[in-house]
């Protein structure tokens, strides 16, 4: 559920004439991991309230000024009164604000201040937090964002944006985007030429959307991945978003309903073919009846097949079965990026279920994807993350859980027993799937001769 009272953070820019100080994020971190960002943090309820008297500080809000002082000294080992009573620092300005977008799982007001310095200086960043820093211009930022090698949030690039136009600014005002969800699906952009439409679609909590993705150069076909709103209302919305963009087929990774709704009628709207694989035209039809697909182009797809390409680099299909027999994930040749459909979950977790899921075929993908290595990945749902430390960490647990479960078997606990005992924490409400899981683990514990059942 969303946060009706969004938190607030502040995001320091560290300046010296027109290079910024900025930072990578540790690729394990549960918010935007592997981004290239800013330092700071979320405003603490225990933060001090009391004036600063500090030249700079005392002329902003005191509340905010206490976490970027904390925040600087944590992450930077830097302390900013200190840094302004030796003349170190020249002005602090408050730069920007920006406030995350309604439909996120954890909403941030974000503070950015502009502390320029009388020179550079050499931080201490805590390694803990970023696996990277450094001072750079905000056109090279910009650029290294543009050449698709770099994940960011739009509010980081409209402030580098901002200051390539005009390098002195110390004011943009509230940067925040009006998504105007009542007309159109918003659209977010983390890697160039990737831009994600979120769409309302009948997903699994706590998800409540699916990323549709348009993918293509200038010069290459287009594609548009997984349309799926849930209702003739979020359709029209997809409709109004898209009508100005160049579309050539749809793809869909798989056949659950959150990945398909309503893409057969858009198709046919559009007349465009739609890219799928064997397994999911026939559960589809199988579903639907032969009617679903009536005059609507289908194109077969299967492993290493060409598609598209982004940035000059040819995007393939790739065949990555376990949450569902027929899912297909695309890549492009550099692996700057893996779409994985279901693979994982950037919100919640990846439900593998009979008679399209099989566990050991999914820990198989699972493998198969790490062995490849991409840089980013980008589930369906949530944002797209670096490196497969996500796919590793999903592996890891998987196996564990597993061991679990198996023990637990073994001293002759029933399903029911094993649900109570490892899901103890989890919301009830999400049990049924919760049991599926652990079905689906000794149907493979079976198959392996390690249990009867």
């Amino acid at each position: 559920m969303n946060n009706p009272h969004p938190f607030e953070s502040v995001s320091v820019l560290f300046m010296h004439q027109e290079q910024i100080f900025a930072v990578q994020r540790q690729p394990y971190l549960l918010a935007f991991p592997g981004y290239h960002a800013f330092p700071g943090g979320k405003i603490d309820a225990s933060e001090s309230s009391t004036p600063f008297e500090t030249k700079f500080l005392c002329e902003h809000n005191s509340l905010r000024m206490h976490a970027l002082q904390r925040e600087i000294i944590e992450e930077l080992g830097y302390d900013l009164e200190e840094g302004i009573r030796n003349g170190e620092v020249l002005s602090v300005s408050e730069l920007a604000e920006a406030l995350a977008p309604p439909f996120s799982p954890v909403r941030f007001r974000t503070w950015f201040y502009r502390i320029d310095l009388q020179e550079r200086i050499n931080f201490k960043a805590d390694s803990g937090e970023f696996t990277n820093s450094f001072w750079s211009s905000a056109k090279e930022m910009l650029d290294n964002f543009h050449s698709g090698k770099s994940l960011m949030v739009p509010p980081t690039r409209w402030v580098l944006a901002g200051l390539l136009k005009n390098p002195l600014a110390t004011e943009f005002g509230d940067l925040s985007q009006n998504f105007a969800e009542e007309y159109r699906v918003p659209c977010m952009e983390m890697l160039d030429g990737i831009p994600m439409f979120a769409v309302r679609s009948d997903t699994l909590p706590p998800a409540s959307r699916t990323n549709v993705f348009l993918l293509g150069d200038t010069d290459s076909a287009k594609l548009l991945v997984d349309p799926s709103p849930n209702s003739e209302e979020e359709f029209q919305r997809l409709q109004n978003t898209i009508k100005d963009k160049e579309i050539d087929a749809i793809f869909l990774t798989h056949h659950h309903p959150d990945h398909h709704q309503f893409s057969n009628q858009l198709a046919l709207k559009l007349k465009i073919p739609i890219i799928l694989s064997q397994d999911t035209q026939q559960r589809l039809t199988e579903k639907h009846g032969e009617s679903f697909f009536e005059d609507v182009e289908l194109r077969i797809a299967a492993e290493n097949e060409e598609v598209t390409h982004w940035h000059g680099s040819a995007v393939r299909v790739y065949e990555i079965p376990g949450h569902d027999a027929g899912q297909l994930g695309l890549a492009p040749d550099s692996m700057a990026w893996f779409i994985v459909g279901d693979l994982i979950q950037g919100i919640g977790t990846v439900v593998i279920s009979a008679p399209e899921g099989d566990m050991a075929t999914y820990f198989d993908t699972l493998e198969k994807v790490i062995v490849l290595n991409p840089e980013v990945i980008i589930p369906s749902h949530g944002i797209p993350m670096r490196s497969t430390h996500r796919l590793q960490e999903t592996l890891k647990h998987r196996r564990e859980r597993e061991s679990q479960i198996l023990k637990l078997h073994k001293s002759g606990k029933s399903k029911k027993d094993i649900l109570d005992q490892l899901y103890a924490e989890v919301d009830p409400r999400l049990h049924h799937l919760a049991m599926k899981n652990i079905e689906s683990h000794l149907v493979k514990l079976h198959k392996e001769n390690r249990i009867n059942i």
